[in-house]
């Protein structure tokens, strides 16, 4: 039963990052001025985590998209190359594999 319940809420949108929802009002520890103190620190322990997190995705993602920019140019060249020596072999030089397609090969 509690399997098949994670699985309903994993599915519905908003529910699977409960830290989002908000605050019931229901404390384990009265409120006073020492508890705001404690409720503001975890905050901001929370909020700089975060923050941390924000900046390492971006970076990662930077460097995602740098590394997808080199493979489109390399295959680009690769697929001048591949087409330019299509064009200067024979029937008989061209490989082709089970799909029917050819490859070029050099040597």
């Amino acid at each position: 039963m509690q399997k098949s319940m994670e699985k309903i809420a994993a599915n519905l949108p908003g529910i699977h990052n409960l830290k989002n929802m908000g605050s019931t009002g229901r404390r384990s520890i009265p409120f006073s001025p020492k508890s705001a103190f404690l409720d503001l620190y975890m905050r901001q322990n929370e909020r700089d985590r975060l923050t941390k997190e924000k900046t390492r995705l971006q970076k990662r993602r930077e460097q995602i998209n740098q590394n997808l920019t080199v493979i489109n140019e390399r295959m680009a060249k690769l697929l001048k190359i591949a087409t330019a020596g299509d064009k200067q072999l024979g029937k008989k030089e061209r490989a082709y594999s089970k799909s029917g397609k050819h490859t070029v090969l050099e040597y």
